[in-house]
């Protein structure tokens, strides 16, 4: 279908209807948590009974958002049954990343509606808008409430999305960053944002206790010269042991991804007995990770993109550096 007439039919779903559940993907980032937020304000504005959820933790980093706390961990938290609620599902490109019961959802829900940009979407949805040009899941929800909603665009809506946009493009400098995404947030700017103080809360706002995890992290840096692969891991008993969550290793991949002649950077994260999640980034644009990624059924994009793998570390590691040196 025209994506035009998407957009018109997801306005009229929402102007139509009285239940809403917003889900994003597990580990969520700034986009998945930028949009969720921004379109729980949006249908609050409208007078429409929402739920947001999203189960697992939910990175510290993002507390200054409004409505943080009223995200719930599960669907358990919630009685779907009977009220026939619309569901938002965005940023996931499949039914899994949600890790909830899919099937009880779509029995539940009179629609599910996907909103996404990643590359190889399975459009799980009744309703798809995947737009991989699009540099955020943020940037197409702006443009549906352009489109239909430009009046209740306020303050909390545009700083989801732009907290999104700005995430997603690695603070404006990843190739996804384009005159369109300039030109949105350049609107956005009208609602009274403060982009030092959202650099601030996300970026600069850290424990002191969080720089000895990334003491351990670099202590482990390996480099493999012969694919220029620069790689670390973090443990779960790292984070028990500092006392701090998952997200507290949000933007190291950034670090190791600025040391000169690197190709191509790897965090491996424990996330459970022989469960690893592996992040991959590289600025080399002759790369493409989400070929790399797609391998261990991961994605993202080009120069961004994540896998879980599983075993022991070592073999995680191993796995990783033939997947880089067959595809580089």
């Amino acid at each position: 279908m025209d994506i035009n007439k998407l957009y018109n039919q997801i306005s009229e779903i929402i102007n139509g209807n009285d239940n809403f559940l917003i889900i994003t993907h597990t580990y969520p980032d700034g986009d998945s948590l930028g949009s969720q937020i921004a379109l729980y304000k949006l249908l609050y504005r409208l007078k429409k009974n929402v739920v947001a959820v999203c189960n697992s933790e939910l990175p510290y980093q993002y507390k200054f958002l409004p409505y943080f706390n009223k995200i719930k961990k599960d669907l358990g938290e919630i009685n779907i049954s009977g009220k026939e609620y619309i569901c938002f599902c965005l940023d996931c490109a499949d039914e899994n990343r949600m890790n909830i019961d899919f099937k009880v959802l779509k029995d539940s829900a009179k629609y599910i509606i996907n909103i996404d940009h990643h590359n190889k979407n399975t459009n799980f949805g009744d309703i798809n808008i995947v737009d991989t040009k699009k540099s955020a899941t943020s940037e197409i929800l702006y443009e549906l409430i352009d489109r239909y909603y430009r009046k209740l665009l306020d303050h909390e809506i545009a700083l989801g999305i732009y907290v999104g946009i700005l995430t997603d493009t690695g603070k404006f400098q990843y190739n996804n960053t384009n005159y369109a995404v300039h030109k949105v947030v350049s609107d956005l700017m009208k609602f009274n944002l403060s982009p030092s103080e959202i650099y601030r809360n996300i970026y600069e706002n850290e424990s002191l206790v969080r720089f000895k995890l990334i003491q351990l992290i670099f202590q482990r840096i390996e480099y493999v010269k012969s694919c220029g692969l620069i790689y670390s891991y973090v443990l779960e008993k790292d984070f028990k042991k500092l006392n701090l969550p998952y997200s507290a290793q949000d933007g190291v991949i950034e670090l190791l991804r600025s040391v000169e002649m690197v190709r191509v950077a790897a965090l491996i994260k424990q996330t459970g007995r022989n469960c690893f999640k592996i992040s991959l980034r590289t600025s080399d644009s002759d790369i493409d990770l989400f070929k790399i990624a797609s391998n261990f059924k991961g994605g993202g994009h080009r120069m961004a993109s994540a896998y879980s793998d599983t075993g022991s570390l070592r073999t995680v590691i191993n796995n990783l550096k033939k997947s880089i040196k067959e595809n580089i």
